[in-house]
This record gives C-alpha cells, sequence and structure tokens, in this order.
C-alpha cells in the first residue's frame, strides 16, 4: 500500500462510520428516540462530508472537526437526555470512541511527514 493510501485509510473507513452511523437509528432500533437519531443522522452526515473533503484536500482543522464530532457522541446521550436508552447510548459512546481514534490515526499520518515525497 501507498504511503497516499494508507494515509487516507482512516479517512475512508470514517466514511463508512458516518453512513453506518447515519442509519444507526434504524440498524439499532432507536429511530423513535428523536434526539438519538437526530444526533446520529447530522454527525454521521457531518463526519461523511468531512471525510470526503479530507481525502481531496487535507487540513489539520478538519480532523478537528472529526474529533469535535467524536466528543459530541460522546456526551450528546447526557446532553440530550437520552442516557436511558442503551442502544442509543451504545451507539454514541461506541462510535464517538472509534472516530476519535480515527482521527487522531489520521492526524498522526498526516503530520508525521508521511505524505511528503521524502516522509
Amino acid at each position: 500500500m501507498s504511503k497516499l493510501s494508507s494515509a487516507l485509510l482512516p479517512d475512508k473507513i470514517n466514511v463508512v462510520l458516518g453512513i453506518v452511523l447515519f442509519l444507526s437509528p434504524w440498524l439499532f432500533g432507536f429511530a423513535d428516540v428523536q434526539s438519538a437519531a437526530m444526533s446520529a443522522h447530522i454527525v454521521g452526515a457531518i463526519i461523511v462530508l468531512i471525510s470526503i473533503i479530507e481525502m481531496i484536500a487535507f487540513r489539520m482543522w478538519e480532523e478537528w472537526i472529526g474529533a469535535a464530532a467524536g466528543v459530541w457522541l460522546l456526551f450528546a446521550p447526557f446532553i440530550l437526555g437520552f442516557n436511558t436508552h442503551v442502544a442509543a447510548l451504545g451507539t454514541h459512546i461506541m462510535f464517538g470512541l472509534v472516530v476519535i481514534l480515527f482521527a487522531i490515526w489520521s492526524m498522526s499520518d498526516h503530520g508525521s511527514g508521511r505524505l511528503t515525497p521524502s516522509g
């Protein structure tokens, strides 16, 4: 795998994660919890959009937006009041952690010089 391909891997995975997060209210049975479903839809769409933009033209601020989206997913159940719904809570926490990890992974790949000709 080329340096560029491996550096784009977290962004490609994030596109898939964003799509699954967007669909998660139906996939994991919390479509009836409006605040949880809306959070999943909005953040899932943001993750997909930011990940596609990152693949076209990387900017470090895009990774910070991705990380912020992950942090929102961790706290949204408590802020929006759906922390008693197990599927919605688990989905948001799990996706939040994964999105944060992929943002860190992508920042380390881009920030380490792996995308430069000499890196």
